[in-house]
């Protein structure tokens, strides 16, 4: 007795397989699966390979990010002062012209000044009294006033960091110091408009002066001993449009090149007992 097909016994097994129409097998199940798997797997390692060619590029990145270098602000740089020192000769007379650069002026008065390490330059600026030790002439120090009188025609302001060299018996720039928090002290005139002025003292001794040139401050040192004539000349002829005497002979001084090397001129030692005082560029 034949029974259909959909009937089975507890105790069979029946295998079931779909047929092409061309009557080959289709492959089993778990072919399938293995195809999904190879799939899934094959999908993943495209994956972890684009994730890691993305994160290569993000640290490619970030390196060439730390080595920039960062920008600089050249408003914040601060460039540090020194002295340019040019040795000449003008005729016969050897010189030594000491130019300050990025470097400011002031009026110290004091020997503790030589020790400060931003100071590039010092020159000992006004005479001092023979009888007490005061300054000679009027002499203002950030606006205050240290010393009354004129004394000598020939004067020096320092006013907001500029230098102004003249001669006069009264000038407005000695209140503007004052008023200002500047500088002013007095010495003997050696050239004024380029025309040389005539001083009283006729020794030759080591001359210093406080000079306009090419529309700078500079201060000219003589390396011989030349009278207030010759040497007002000597600036003259050096093409000086205004200087004043600073304290010569062997008066002790200093300039700071650019390199840092320290150049000295005169022997004799600052008295910390007056009031000595410098023009110094800091």
């Amino acid at each position: 007795m034949s029974r259909k097909n959909i009937d089975i016994d507890d105790n069979e097994i029946r295998i079931i397989t779909s047929k092409s129409g061309n009557g080959n097998s289709t492959p089993p199940r778990r072919l399938y699966y293995a195809v999904a798997c190879a799939a899934v797997a094959i999908a993943a390692f495209v994956l972890v390979l684009f994730m890691s060619s993305d994160d290569a590029a993000e640290s490619e990145e970030l390196t060439v990010t730390q080595e920039a270098a960062a920008p600089i602000d050249t408003a914040t740089v601060v460039k540090k002062g020194y002295v340019e020192i040019t040795d000449t000769v003008v005729g016969d007379v050897p010189l030594v012209i000491l130019t300050p650069r990025d470097a400011t002026p002031q009026l110290h008065i004091g020997i503790d000044v030589l020790q400060a390490p931003e100071v590039v330059m010092a020159v000992q600026a006004a005479d001092i009294r023979s009888d007490n030790g005061g300054i000679v002439g009027a002499y203002v120090v950030e606006g205050n006033l240290v010393s009354k009188g004129q004394a000598k025609s020939g004067f020096c302001a320092i006013i907001d960091g500029n230098i102004t060299i003249g001669v006069a018996d009264a000038t407005p720039f000695f209140e503007k110091a004052i008023e200002s928090n500047g500088y002013f002290f007095r010495q003997y005139p050696l050239v004024v408009g380029n025309q040389l002025v005539e001083n009283k003292p006729k020794g030759r001794s080591l001359r210093k002066a406080l000079a306009e040139w090419n529309g700078i401050p500079v201060v000219v040192l003589s390396r011989s001993r030349l009278t207030f004539h010759d040497f007002a000349q000597t600036l003259v002829d050096l093409g000086v449009a205004n200087a004043i005497y600073l304290v010569g002979a062997e008066a002790f001084g200093f300039a700071v090149d650019s390199e840092g090397n320290k150049t000295e001129f005169g022997k004799e030692a600052p008295s910390p007992k007056v009031s000595t005082n410098y023009i110094i560029w800091r």
